[in-house]
């Protein structure tokens, strides 16, 4: 597999150069999100400490200070509580091969999530949205997509409320 990365709405605006791509990647994808819409997958509540199976030998597992995403030999943690990450913000963490790519984002904030889509290579994945139960500060989730054809191509991802409404987006 590939290493994993990381990328948040910080790590897009470092260069106007990936401003600019991130913006050209917003207005292609925005179709595409909408016409998910019908096709939302139920949010998944789980116990601190669970460990979700996202298929291809990745586990997800989510508690009060970190999300978690590998297997339980290598997991790679992001912290939900350390401030890295701004408040009412998504981040994405990918990592594939020739068989496939998880997406994985991360979310933190104060609104309930009900939705999330990542739109990657012009294909836009409804995403099996994870949290724990109440109101944590954060949701994430994972899907699978096709590998990605372009390794430099910027994901671009939407978090939606119940209303529909978009809670945060890259």
């Amino acid at each position: 597999m590939r290493p994993s990365k990381i990328l948040t709405t910080a790590a897009l605006a470092a260069t106007a150069a990936t401003a600019a791509t991130a913006a050209t990647l917003a207005t292609a994808g925005t179709a595409g999100a909408a016409d998910t819409a019908t096709q939302s997958l139920p949010v998944q509540v789980v116990r601190a400490g669970q460990v979700v199976d996202t298929g291809h030998g990745v586990d997800l597992q989510l508690n009060q200070t970190d999300r978690c995403l590998g297997t339980p030999e290598a997991w790679s943690c992001k912290s939900v509580v350390d401030g890295n990450q701004a408040p009412d913000s998504v981040s994405l963490q990918t990592q594939g091969d020739a068989s496939g790519t998880l997406y994985s984002p991360l979310y933190i904030g104060s609104g309930k999530v009900a939705r999330m889509t990542v739109t990657a290579d012009g294909v836009t994945y409804d995403v099996q949205v994870v949290t724990l139960a109440g109101h944590p500060g954060y949701s994430t989730g994972w899907a699978w997509g096709a590998p990605q054809a372009d390794l430099n191509d910027i994901p671009q991802v939407t978090v939606f409320d119940k209303a529909g409404g978009v809670l945060a987006q890259f």
